[in-house]
């Protein structure tokens, strides 16, 4: 509310809807149609890629420095264990407090007598009121306590009701294992967003990761985090059932089971062995390959802290470690044994060599028999000191019919537990913590204290060395003329902004400018409308195609939630962000605007519209250069982001931890030289919301 109110006050409200901006553009529609020919594209070749190239080409270079900062600690046990000491504290700063252990409340229902073992439903609260669902095996031969095995599932809709996964925890089961199989958040009974029919509101598994993904990033946590905090409390479950030698803990999953599997191995000392299943290939071989993956898949800033998939299992170490993988994976099987052969060389500088192993079999992505029996194998070895081969039988069999499997009544947490809180009424929570951590972060530091920290949050880098231009063409018109440029960073390897210079015909010493960024792009007909109006005031405009606008846009891996899934979390790797990218764009275009001699240097205004809103303001707060700065449709509040069940293309504007320390209305007060307009409003979903 403080910062609603506060917007009311500093902003020149400006009470107009979208329609307002197309109107202009049926009044200018010659102009519009003019613009719109290819005559006012500026690149010459394919250029949707380039901004794709130079962000692989820095996390490359990390994933070098990774590599050379490895071999140094190779060289000696004490320098091995300084690094692993080094990287286990980073994750751990990176995890942050937990939320307090409270009761777990299991219930159990429905045991299933299988001969050698039972299974039998149960349902735990990891949180109050924020309940796990699963399937508990226990062996009835052989003597008690046993040995455990937790099975975080993957990323499939129905969750521990997959056939591999079910035959994985029987297998277990039959060889003297207490199996706990459970269903992560979104998969399963566990679907977060759940509409008045009790339907999901978008697709499970890594979609609704990924939603509340952004969300949680916001507040310093993401979807990974939140799984961990679940899969510890699944091995506090473990620890309390009287049948489970609690010594003897450990955890195998398949793919984004393995994930989770990989994290929990490298962050909870309980386990004593583990077996990620179709997951280890290194981030650098993924990012360079496939691409970028959904929300719980990694830790932002990874990359800049030389942390690797392998490094994970390595933190866990002396812990016993077999990596599972298949031929024919999405995830290559080049990267496993990369993972691999990294891996095995630090277990041997610790001389436990035989601690570190890899199985692989023919076939596509999936947990297939022989990696079960894998599986199965290496815990027997290391938690039953038994080497024996293990064979699944042919019969084995799994529970073909949901009901069989379903936990709850109406077959979802949300709707069967009263009062049942999901991820999100979590996060709305911590979002109100933010509040106050915010008030006091900024209470104790000045204003140049406050920007150095959002510089950092954000990953801004000063545009250094001279700005460089290639001039690709000019159109001229009746009253103004335009010439296509290429601005580029001072570095060879970073690609070029395509950007359009209009100048009014009609001559002055002098002339106020206006920068124009927009998530449509420059040549996009509200743009135009914009730039028209511009121009009818006497202001030469600079309209810019900043990073995955216009142009540069990327539409690899686009859906209908985040039209910057590909592009986005490459900078969210390396530690940086892409807002961070479009802030230095936009300062390079200035800079470059500035020094122009027809320019007035006192009156450059800055517009933006849509997604690229956040970014504009930032600018402004980096270098106080704008006399103004407008605002069209674009969101007025990270917290609307943060307590939505649902939001739309906010990827690339997310700051990790950012609510902790500033929201966006905090950035008007560093810039008090800086009018700020904001037109039609947007929220969470990208919808205009109207004053």
């Amino acid at each position: 509310m403080a910062n609603k109110i506060f917007l009311l006050l500093k902003i020149r409200w400006i009470r107009s809807r979208w329609f307002a901006f197309v109107w202009f553009t049926f009044i200018f529609s010659g102009f519009v149609n003019a613009q719109s020919s290819d005559s006012y594209k500026v690149f010459d070749e394919k250029s949707d890629t380039l901004q794709n190239t130079y962000f692989l080409n820095r996390l490359n270079n990390q994933f070098n420095l990774r590599r050379a900062e490895l071999q140094k600690a190779l060289k000696s046990k004490k320098k091995l264990l300084k690094r692993q000491e080094a990287i286990r504290k980073w994750y751990s700063e990176k995890v942050g407090q937990l939320p307090p252990k409270t009761q777990l409340n299991p219930a159990f229902s429905d045991k299933v007598e299988m001969g050698t073992y039972t299974i039998q439903k149960v349902a735990f609260e990891s949180k109050p009121n924020h309940h796990v669902t699963g399937l508990f095996y226990v062996p009835t031969v052989g003597q008690r306590p046993f040995p455990a095995v937790y099975i975080p599932c993957g990323h499939t809709k129905v969750a521990k009701a997959n056939e591999d996964y079910q035959k994985a925890a029987r297998l277990f089961a039959l060889n003297g294992f207490v199996v706990l199989q459970a269903d992560p958040i979104c998969q399963g009974e566990r679907f977060q967003y759940l509409n008045e029919n009790g339907n999901p509101v978008t697709r499970e598994g890594t979609y609704m990761h990924e939603q509340l993904g952004h969300a949680l990033l916001l507040t310093g946590k993401n979807t990974l985090i939140e799984e961990l905090e679940d899969n510890i409390r699944c091995l506090d479950f473990l620890e309390q059932q009287p049948c489970v030698d609690r010594n003897k803990l450990a955890v195998a999953g398949h793919s984004g089971g393995g994930t989770q599997t990989t994290y929990l191995t490298a962050f909870d000392r309980r386990v004593k062995a583990s077996t990620p299943v179709c997951y280890i290939a290194t981030s650098e071989n993924k990012l360079n390959t496939i691409g970028s993956q959904d929300g719980c898949q990694q830790l932002w800033g990874e990359g800049k802290a030389g942390v690797e998939e392998q490094d994970f299992l390595f933190m866990a170490a002396p812990t016993p470690v077999r990596i599972l993988a298949t031929e024919e994976d999405f995830f290559s099987i080049k990267g496993a044994r990369l993972a691999y052969n990294d891996l095995k060389a630090m277990y041997s500088v610790l001389n436990i060599p035989e601690k570190a192993d890899m199985v692989s079999c023919p076939g596509e992505h999936g947990w297939h028999k022989p990696l079960r029996e894998a599986s199965v194998q290496w815990m027997k070895r290391w938690l039953q000191n038994d080497s024996s081969s293990v064979a699944e039988p042919d019969q084995i069999g799994y529970f073909e019919d949901i009901k069989q499997v379903n936990v709850c009544p109406t077959g979802q947490v949300m709707t069967s537990f009263p009062g049942e809180k999901s991820v999100s009424d979590f996060t709305r929570e911590r979002v109100k913590k933010c509040a106050q951590n915010r008030k006091e972060f900024q209470g104790k530091h000045s204003l140049a204290e406050r920007i150095t920290m959002i510089k950092q949050l954000v990953g801004y880098e000063e545009p250094g060395g001279k700005v460089k231009v290639e001039y690709m063409g000019s159109v001229k018109h009746s009253t103004f003329s335009v010439e296509k440029l290429l601005i580029r960073r001072d570095d060879k390897t970073a690609f070029a902004l395509p950007a359009l210079l209009y100048t009014p015909e009609k001559k002055k010493d002098r002339y106020p400018a206006t920068i124009i960024v927009s998530q449509y792009g420059k040549n996009d007909s509200l743009t135009q409308s914009v730039i028209t109006e511009e121009l009818q005031k006497g202001a030469m405009v600079l309209a810019v195609d900043v990073c995955n606008t216009g142009e540069l846009k990327d539409n690899r891996k686009i859906d209908s939630n985040n039209c910057e899934f590909w592009i986005a979390k490459l900078p969210l790797f390396e530690g940086k962000t892409l807002l961070a990218y479009r802030a230095e764009d936009i300062l390079l275009a200035a800079d470059y605007l500035k020094k122009l001699e027809a320019t007035d240097p006192e009156n450059i205004s800055l517009v933006s519209i849509g997604f690229t809103g956040p970014a504009a303001l930032h600018a402004g707060v980096f270098d106080p250069l704008f006399s103004n700065i407008k605002l069209i449709g674009t969101i007025d509040t990270w917290e609307d982001v943060a307590n939505a069940n649902h939001s739309k293309d906010q990827l690339g504007n997310v700051v990790p931890d950012a609510l902790n320390y500033y929201d966006l209305p905090d950035l008007m007060r560093l810039m008090p030289r800086t009018s700020v307009d904001m037109v039609s409003p947007a929220d969470a979903e990208g919808k205009n919301i109207e004053y």
